[in-house]
């Protein structure tokens, strides 16, 4: 999934095949049920070290088996969470501490998808820390909650600046707020940048327009800035 250097970091974020993703862990776990040769064959191969490659976390929207698959998926990036490269989370799903965890587990991750960005259950920013070496790609899709109101924006966004060294290319989608837009332009001239001297292109998506003299401002800094107008989908 990852562009060697040389390439052109490509306009939208890379979308994991959920289909795939959800399977490879189950037909890995069928086949070793079948028998001790097929288990060892699997363990030799390194196949679960090679599904964690690319994980969707939580594992299964289907209400019934959703524990079961979540303690399952568990168990094994436990073991094979080093592996793995491109991680998409549905934050809104998110269980307290599993962010900080996935973090710990999944320690390398370069590729980072965050759906539904919210303020419950985003506030330990942990995993910032244990992925600011490492992420060269990062989404965000915010979400401004009804009850509990929006995400810390400014926040993260400063820490992203401020701590990721190795970052290319970042993503803010969900940007349907007129302060969302604000927290966003404040972090950036806040930081210039700070440690995210690799970083080459900012996409900013929502329903809020971005003034000239901001774009100018975050150009000025030597990045490639692509805005995306869409219908506020707040309302």
């Amino acid at each position: 999934l990852l562009p060697d250097v040389g390439e052109k970091i490509a306009t939208a974020f890379p979308r994991a095949d959920e289909q795939s993703c959800r399977l490879g862990f189950k037909m890995l776990a069928a086949t070793t049920q079948t028998c001790v040769r097929n288990k060892r064959a699997i363990l030799v191969a390194d196949l679960w070290g090679k599904a964690a490659g690319m994980v969707l976390w939580p594992p299964s929207a289907i209400v019934d088996s959703a524990n079961g698959s979540r303690l399952s998926l568990a168990r094994r990036l436990q073991a094979s969470g080093g592996c793995c490269r491109y991680l998409s989370i549905n934050c809104m799903a998110l269980q307290p501490g599993e962010l900080a965890w996935l973090s710990r587990c999944c320690c390398a991750v370069e590729m980072l998808h965050l759906r539904l960005f919210g303020p419950e259950g985003t506030k330990n920013m942990e995993w910032l820390d244990a992925w600011s070496h490492s992420l060269k790609r990062l989404s965000i899709q915010f979400w401004y909650d009804d009850c509990l109101g929006p995400p810390p924006i400014q926040e993260v966004t400063c820490l992203i600046f401020r701590s990721c060294t190795a970052l290319e290319a970042l993503w803010l989608t969900g940007v349907d707020w007129p302060k969302a837009r604000a927290q966003i332009g404040a972090a950036i001239r806040g930081e210039l940048l700070g440690a995210a001297k690799s970083l080459r292109r900012l996409s900013l998506e929502g329903s809020q327009p971005w003034p000239y003299d901001e774009i100018n401002v975050i150009c000025a800094a030597g990045l490639t800035v692509e805005v995306r107008l869409l219908a506020d989908r707040t309302r």
